[in-house]
């Protein structure tokens, strides 16, 4: 059952009343993106034994690397310092679609997504993910240093599995002026 917005209000109260809430920088202190689903299942700092303050989450439905992930990299990487990135795609993901029956399904009822995207299903995972830190890898705006990391959490036993070992981009080049 959906809890109210009264509950969360008074939960929030609670949370304000215990004056531990830490005051924290802005930038990530550990120069760390992560780009996970926004699967309920996926607790993402307790995985990667982070804190509050050490990293960008940015979640999204099948952790697909999107352009309005680029656009939150962005802001993280040239404003606030982020050198590294983890992609953590995860089993029995909702987007998980081997017949292409989701990804139908979904244009059926809401036509195609916005910005000339796709609805981000995908039939193999570890492809997916090897082909969203390669979307990274030659992002023609990452800054340099960066590097890319890929990881598939089974969500049944929060073990990772490596799919893209830690990955240094090539140095940008600057098209001459």
């Amino acid at each position: 059952m959906p809890r109210s917005y009264d509950e969360i209000l008074e939960a929030n109260a609670a949370y304000v009343a215990a004056d531990d809430h830490p005051v924290l920088p802005v930038r990530p202190s550990r120069q760390l993106a992560v780009v996970t689903c926004m699967d309920a299942r996926i607790a993402a700092f307790p995985i990667l034994g982070l804190q509050l303050g050490d990293a960008h989450v940015i979640r999204n439905a099948g952790a697909r690397v999107t352009d309005d992930v680029l656009r939150s990299l962005a802001l993280s990487t040239h404003v606030l310092g982020v050198r590294k990135a983890l992609v953590i795609g995860h089993t029995r993901c909702g987007l998980y679609d081997p017949d292409g029956a989701i990804e139908t399904t979904l244009t059926d009822l809401m036509g195609r997504p916005p910005f000339n995207q796709t609805w981000g299903t995908f039939s193999d995972p570890e492809a997916t993910i090897r082909k969203d830190c390669r979307r990274l890898l030659v992002w023609p705006d990452r800054p340099d240093p960066f590097q890319v990391a890929g990881y598939q959490l089974d969500v049944d036993t929060g073990e990772l599995y490596p799919v893209v070992p830690p990955t240094q981009a090539e140095p940008v080049v600057q098209a001459p002026a």
